[in-house]
């Protein structure tokens, strides 16, 4: 009997098992979930912007809705994929440059910089870290910031306290570009202060519409 007990895993080993495999789980979903963005976004672009052979959309089509299907299974399969956008209200800014980024991949920047090539009118800038977000950010007063949350030298999360610590930039409106669809993450981020979330991969049309609202 004393033998079955010592065998028999107990408790916590169960649930520490359990949490590893969740953590395994939201990373996993993290990181499938980030180049997925750049294939769907520029796919998405090409989409937009052919003006080629019947055959030459109808392969694009095929690319995006393999994307698709992709980010269905990790939703699925890996759960918590969480809302693409999460409406609020915008608050007027009167900023004198238009955009910054913070972001350090650069593949996620470009995508976002031939995006907002449909918005012309608008000025982007790039910050490949937390701290040089921010300083940007008051330097600049941007009418809105992108921000990414894992960033090399702090959480996206630690960025947004800052922006609202500053006077300069405090009524800057931040919208979080994240791979991390976990919705206690992004109930969090709003919670702290954030004007919108989207999920990587997100789509153009919407993007587009929550940066046009939040820089009316």
């Amino acid at each position: 009997m004393n033998a079955m007990n010592e065998s028999s895993p107990g408790p916590d080993v169960s649930e520490a098992l359990s949490t590893t495999e969740r953590a395994f789980r939201a990373e996993l979903n993290q990181k499938l979930r980030a180049p997925l963005n750049a294939i769907i976004g520029f796919a998405e672009l090409l989409a937009m912007r052919s003006g080629g052979s019947a055959s030459k959309e109808a392969d694009i089509q095929h690319i995006l809705r393999a994307a698709r299907d992709v980010l269905a299974i990790i939703n699925e399969e890996l759960g918590e994929g969480g809302p693409g956008i999460v409406r609020v209200e915008a608050a007027p800014s009167g900023a004198a440059c238009d955009v910054l980024y913070i972001e350090d991949d650069p593949v996620n920047f470009t995508l976002v910089e031939r995006i907002l090539e449909f918005r012309p009118a608008l000025k982007l800038m790039h910050a490949r870290s937390g701290e040089s977000g921010v300083e940007l950010a008051v330097a600049h007063q941007p009418k809105l910031v992108l921000l990414d949350l894992n960033l090399p030298d702090m959480h996206g999360s630690e960025v947004l306290r800052q922006l609202q610590d500053e006077p300069a930039t405090a009524n800057v409106p931040v919208v979080v570009l994240s791979a991390d669809a976990t919705p206690s993450q992004i109930e969090r981020l709003l919670t702290a202060g954030a004007r919108n979330y989207l999920t990587k991969p997100f789509d153009i049309d919407p993007f587009l519409a929550v940066v046009d609202e939040m820089v009316a």
